[in-house]
């Protein structure tokens, strides 16, 4: 398309304008040399012979680094990003890092009079200029005294500044309290700061094997006596790694194997395809459980064609004793007389305080039932509890559906969970009086007054059950159920069955009622990406009310703005130094909606009703969050929510399947919950983000803001959703993040949220720890505790972190 005399002249004006700003922060050459910014806080010390550090920041803007130069008698001698951390600085300074360091040849110190300070590019000097006649009373560094890092695995490495301690200094790392390791730093390590590298002592350090039991352990370092930087230091390891395994095989001799081992750990996941489920069976069999049922336990065998095989099966050798019935299917497939259940559990079973359901046909695996049982004995506070389960196809072959903890939304659309589970007699007793007469209503009855806000149902991982596909549910069963569960609790929705090729599944579409909602459309610094991005955000516009607020990192021209606000749409000119966070948290504060989506310029929609889906799943009040599920320019799954994983970036769910696959165990096809979405498209309560502080800039900048706002609001006991029925493709490839700051950001999630990567509640411990965690079993599987889909409050992560 050609270019318009007008198109060229807002263009350049664009242009001037961007120069014109830049000149004005000093970072960027010019013709002019204008004065340093008003307001920038400024420090320059002498702290070793010939080591000058300090620290530039703005306190208006936080995070903003500037790039300065040393000069010495007014000669400059080096230049140097401002971005190193400096403890000195107080909160003003953001997450205070802004410091630098120079390191100038010390015959050249020797020979100085004066040192000082520049924003590069500008003439005046920043702050008071250094004496350097004044002897060798150095100013204390800023310096850490050292670091320690967690390197996967049980290993821990790390290094202690010289001086600090006796040499070789004694590392010392403790948990709850007591020590449990210890290493000396005997050897060298090459560390850098401001551009200058120097050997410091190192250390390597292994913790005792009883912590890689795939839990979150948090570890303090300690260097004679005083903790190292870096520490506490959250470890998350797993056991029967290969090094360990050669290792354990063959002790000394095995070390050059053991390296190997190492990297092969480090290369490849540590999983198996699904095609190996028999002998990943044999190798992680359910282990027995340390709390056992107090007292018989009543077991029912829905229907009679396979009840008398379910009810002398193997598997039922419970600690406590067991009272079975088989109850006849009435009606239809599925269903049954709840009064059969009722008189059963008040008579032959009035002695028990719990009872399975399983489908007639299905089988209870060895130490399954007691697990179950445990984990309701445990813990008085819930309902339910129910296992993974293992589908039978007609030829006999095993398809393993590993299941999430309570999803509450895919409970609904799919029955997941539903399909053998253990129940407290008194809550299904309540059940059957209310007429509740199949698998399904009877799971979802203690939430008929209370709603998904009561978490009383309990997963506890491990394939527990294997269950006939013939015996699953038909759909007009579950589209019963769960419209007499929605009835009971009030609430208005169409619920209608859909296409789905092993498991029933539904699609519910709630009444939204009226909201106010502003979409907020990030077009980053690219100008150009406005118009398409409007013109495809237009059906959307037609099909329902909303606000629109344009964000750029860019100044636009005044004719512009003026022609985008007679379309009712608004321009937040963000300031360029902003980041990304930071940017999108003053979208959010400017908008004027009760609700506000978050929407990446790059992504494009071909149905008009993705948005009104979106705020459809917004009408319960417990919703936090709702995303869609993300295409590339093929129309493969670029994200479908997000996986959090003990070590490593989240991972985008199903990435690479077709559109048209339904992922494992059908996930693909019903609306479910997740830990975690992406940072594209983000539908969420304006109130909510205002109150846990949005996307945090300072600890989270660039990219993984969006993850710590969907645990925040897990934390504060909302659920986070992804919908198949609002799907958006990627129009452009996202451009490449800078890998070091990448790095930064997920040490910090792990810092903060240790517990939730260790157990994320929406993916399962057998599966796949790895960059695909739907594409095999995880070996080995990782802690198969009872759990509840909740997140623990987010720890305190300092600044520079």
């Amino acid at each position: 398309m050609s270019e318009t005399p007008s198109s060229r002249s807002s263009i350049g004006s664009l242009i001037a304008s961007r120069r014109r700003r830049r000149e004005g922060t000093g970072q960027s050459a010019g013709t002019s040399s204008p004065p340093p910014e008003p307001g920038l806080r400024t420090r320059l010390l002498r702290t070793g012979e010939a080591v000058f550090e300090g620290h530039v920041f703005d306190p208006a803007e936080p995070d903003r680094r500037f790039v300065v130069e040393f000069l010495l008698d007014g000669r400059p001698f080096g230049l140097a990003r401002a971005e190193l951390f400096d403890p000195t600085l107080g909160p003003s300074g953001g997450d205070a890092c802004h410091g630098f360091a120079f390191h100038p040849d010390s015959a050249l110190v020797a020979h100085s009079r004066t040192a000082a300070l520049r924003l590069a590019n500008a003439d005046a000097i920043l702050g008071d200029e250094l004496d350097l006649s004044n002897g060798t009373d150095f100013a204390p560094s800023a310096a850490p005294g050292g670091h320690v890092a967690w390197c996967g695995g049980l290993r821990l490495s790390g290094w202690v500044r010289r001086g600090s301690a006796p040499f070789p200094p004694l590392v010392e790392a403790y948990a709850d309290g007591a020590r449990i390791a210890w290493a000396r730093a005997d050897r060298w390590r090459s560390v850098s700061r401001g551009g200058s590298e120097t050997p410091e002592p190192g250390f390597d350090l292994a913790l005792p094997r009883a912590f890689a039991d795939g839990r979150a352990h948090r570890i303090e370092l300690f260097c004679e006596g005083r903790p190292l930087p870096g520490s506490p230091v959250t470890v998350i390891a797993f056991a029967d790694g290969l090094r360990d395994h050669l290792l354990q095989a063959a002790e000394t001799e095995a070390e050059e194997e053991a390296l190997r081992g190492a990297f092969f750990d480090a290369a490849f996941p540590d999983a198996v395809p699904f095609a190996a489920f028999a002998e990943w069976r044999k190798r992680f069999p359910l282990p027995p459980t340390p709390c056992q049922p107090k007292g018989p336990v009543a077991v029912v065998a829905l229907g009679e064609d396979g009840a008398e095989e379910t009810l002398s099966g193997p598997g039922l050798e419970i600690a406590g004793g067991w009272i079975g019935a088989a109850l006849p299917e009435a009606g239809r497939p599925g269903r049954f007389d709840p009064a059969d259940l009722s008189r059963f559990l008040q008579t032959d079973a009035v002695d028990c305080e719990t009872v399975m359901f399983l489908p007639a046909g299905s089988a209870i695996h060895a130490h399954a039932a007691d697990r179950l049982l445990g984990a309701l004995e445990d813990d008085p506070t819930a309902a339910i509890a129910y296992g993974d389960i293992c589908l039978a196809a007609e030829d006999g072959s095993l398809h393993p559906l590993a299941l999430p903890a309570f999803d509450y939304e895919r409970a609904l659309e799919q029955g997941s969970g539903a399909f053998a589970f253990a129940m407290r007699k008194s809550a299904a007793i309540e059940a059957a009086r209310r007429g509740l007469g199949d698998l399904l209503g009877l799971f979802l009855a203690p939430l008929d007054t209370s709603g998904p806000s009561r978490s009383v149902h309990l997963h506890v991982p491990g394939f527990a059950v294997t269950v006939p596909l013939a015996a699953l549910p038909a759909p007009e069963v579950a589209l019963d159920a769960v419209r007499a569960h929605l009835a009971a609790r009030q609430v208005e929705a169409e619920v209608s069955p859909r296409l789905s090729p092993t498991l029933p599944a539904l699609r519910i579409r709630r009444e939204a009622g009226p909201r106010s909602l502003t979409v907020l459309l990030d077009v980053g610094d690219d100008g150009q990406a406005i118009e398409p991005a409007l013109e495809a955000l237009e059906p959307a516009r037609s099909a329902c009310e909303l606000g629109l607020l344009v964000i750029g990192a860019f100044p636009l021209p005044e004719e512009r703005r003026e022609r985008l606000g007679l379309e009712g749409i608004d321009f937040l000119e963000a300031s360029e130094s902003a980041s990304r966070s930071r940017r999108l948290g003053e979208g959010v504060t400017q908008a004027k909606g009760d609700l506000v989506c978050i929407l990446d310029a790059r992504l494009r929609s071909f149905s008009p009703d993705w948005l009104s889906e979106l705020l459809s799943r917004m009408a319960e009040p417990d919703i936090g969050a709702v995303g869609p599920v993300i295409l590339d320019a093929e129309n493969h799954v670029a994200e479908a929510g997000l996986r959090l994983r003990p070590r490593g970036l989240p991972a985008p769910l199903f990435a690479g399947l077709p559109a048209s696959d339904p992922g494992h165990g059908d996930a693909l096809l019903v609306s479910r919950q997740a830990a975690a979405l992406g940072d594209g498209c983000l539908l969420t309560r304006r109130a909510d983000f205002l109150a846990l502080g949005g996307f945090d800039p300072l600890l989270f900048p660039e990219h993984l803001g969006v993850v710590d706002y969907c645990l925040k609001l897990q934390a504060l006991g909302r659920r986070v959703l992804l919908t198949p029925d609002a799907t958006l493709t990627r129009s452009a490839s996202r451009p490449k993040p800078d890998p070091a700051a990448l790095a930064r950001e997920e040490e910090r999630l792990r810092a903060r949220w240790p517990e939730v990567l260790a157990r994320d509640p929406f993916g399962s411990p057998l599966l796949d720890r790895g960059a695909h965690p739907t594409s095999g079993l995880a070996w080995p599987p990782g802690d198969l505790s009872p759990r509840r889909p909740s997140v623990p409050p987010a720890r305190f992560v300092p600044p520079g972190w």
